[in-house]
């Protein structure tokens, strides 16, 4: 134990060392302020001594070994209901792509303030070393970069490679959906309902086809579940997968945490995947900001005063504010992320000439939220039945059977965004792909008695197709809005 500790403290104060030395070269230290430049030198300190001391006393142990599961034609044959399930989501999603992130004009929040334009040069464009990238997405462009360069090699076309690389997202999160609840629950036929339902529920349908970098993380937060329930898998491909989600939006590491936590409930494991992940994209965010210098980096004062214009302080707010912003969360939370209710279609109402697309206004003392009518309003009673029934099971599991699963996860993953948005964002509906895979496997795993009951499947294959053509008539409003348009603008003169 005294040898540990001497080992430590030695290593700690080379890394300190080291830290100091490598911010003073590459990152201009002293040009910053006294904060800063303490915080640069112990966030690198922080991830160089845990890294060094674990590899000190752990060495590269076997269980970091890559244990992919292998692809023989038997596997895929066993998988192309959900391969074919993909493809068809995948093609819609750029049915919709094409028009809604190309029609003509620069986007940025016009689409449930989705940043279309930038994260589209940010994926496939050349120009990008002096782009800013935000704190939040601490190295995204190496994870983004190499996909969108690549695409361009077979597209020659940056737009697109970028709007195909979105729909491929899409597609790939039904594939995994499928994957999932056809390995825990060995139904095929309800695998492809499920995924089915992630692929058709507003939210995906939506981000699936509009380029920002929430589905992404929704694909990552998919594939981190996948693992976790997959017996052996290794603590390499679990902390690499929890690199990638926190390099794309750094809060939903938190997320990974609670997978984690209630699937390997041993602190030791716990401590260790924390930090070598922590660790690791620390390591990955300094060398982001070298390697494209107008990147921010999360923990300086600046750049943390700087997402101050996405937050607002609740408490600060007129009652019928705080309460329409409540009650606002809640609907994006649990309905309207599954099922479209009926867009505003602004324009004048916020001084813009591009429409804008939302799902709140608000005007002098009123906070005005869309809703249900028709088709959509009995979606939403089917959905919330779905959801009462799949609650109850959960607290029946939980306290009867005193089972501790994954839903309790998914249940954190859900109450975790509640918290994180009553002071943050303003179109909530554009940050859903963060919980609505939660969402949707809570009640997957809460429906999951009925997971081979043919009447279940009927009349959830019946609800699930009215839901696709819900959501095919709310892509179709904002599509025909922004052609009409389009129409409007004046000619290009070439």
């Amino acid at each position: 134990m005294l040898k540990r500790i001497i080992g430590f403290f030695v290593i700690a104060a080379v890394s300190l060392i080291g830290s100091y030395g490598i911010n003073s070269n590459f990152f201009d230290l002293m040009t910053r302020s006294p904060i800063d430049r303490k915080l640069m030198v112990f966030f690198l300190a922080c991830a160089l001594t845990f890294i060094l001391f674990m590899v000190w006393v752990d060495g590269l142990k076997t269980g970091w070994k890559w244990n992919p599961p292998r692809l023989t034609p038997d596997s895929l044959l066993d998988n192309l209901p959900g391969i074919v399930l993909a493809i068809l989501f995948c093609l819609v999603y750029l049915r919709f792509a094409v028009t809604l992130n190309n029609f003509g004009v620069g986007q940025v929040d016009n689409l449930f303030d989705a940043d279309v334009a930038s994260w589209m040069r940010r994926i496939s464009f050349e120009d990008v070393r002096d782009f800013e990238m935000r704190g939040p997405h601490p190295f995204t462009y190496f994870i983004f970069r190499p996909f969108g360069l690549t695409l361009n090699l077979f597209t020659n076309d940056p737009t697109f490679s970028a709007i195909l690389f979105n729909a491929l997202a899409g597609g790939l999160c039904v594939y995994l959906m499928w994957l999932l609840v056809k390995r825990k629950f060995g139904s095929k036929t309800y695998a492809f309902l499920m995924a089915f339902f992630l692929g058709a529920s507003a939210s995906h349908f939506c981000f699936g086809s509009v380029i920002e970098t929430y589905i992404y993380s929704a694909l990552v937060l998919l594939l981190f579940i996948l693992l976790a329930e997959r017996e052996g898998t290794s603590s390499f491909a679990l902390v690499a997968v929890g690199v990638v989600t926190f390099g794309i939006t750094l809060t939903n590491f938190v997320q990974n945490l609670f997978g984690f936590i209630v699937s390997r409930p041993r602190w030791k494991e716990i401590i260790r995947f924390a930090g070598w992940a922590i660790s690791i994209s620390l390591i990955l965010t300094y060398l982001h900001a070298y390697f494209y210098p107008a990147s921010k980096l999360f923990f300086l004062v600046p750049d943390v005063q700087n997402e101050d214009k996405f937050f607002l302080d609740i408490l600060l707010l007129p009652d019928w504010m705080i309460e329409g912003r409540l009650f606002y969360l809640a609907r994006t939370l649990l309905l309207y992320s599954v099922i479209a209710p009926k867009v505003f279609i602004l324009t004048t109402e916020v001084g813009s000439t591009i429409p804008e697309f939302r799902f709140y206004k608000i005007s002098p003392g009123v906070f005005h939220q869309t809703n249900y009518d028709g088709l959509g309003q009995i979606l939403a009673i089917a959905w919330a039945i779905l959801l009462a029934v799949s609650g109850a099971v959960f607290l029946w599991r939980l306290f009867r059977e005193k089972k501790i699963e994954m839903p309790l996860a998914f249940a954190l993953c859900l109450l975790f965004n509640f918290a994180i948005h009553v002071n943050y964002g303003q179109e909530l509906f554009l940050y859903s792909p963060d919980w609505t895979y939660a969402l949707i496997l809570f009640a997957a795993y809460g429906l999951s008695p009925f997971a081979k009951n043919r009447l279940f499947q009927a009349a959830m294959l019946v609800f699930l197709l009215l839901l696709a053509y819900n959501q095919w008539n709310f892509m179709s409003i904002i599509l025909r809005s922004l052609e009409e348009y389009a129409l409007t603008l004046p000619p290009v003169i070439p």
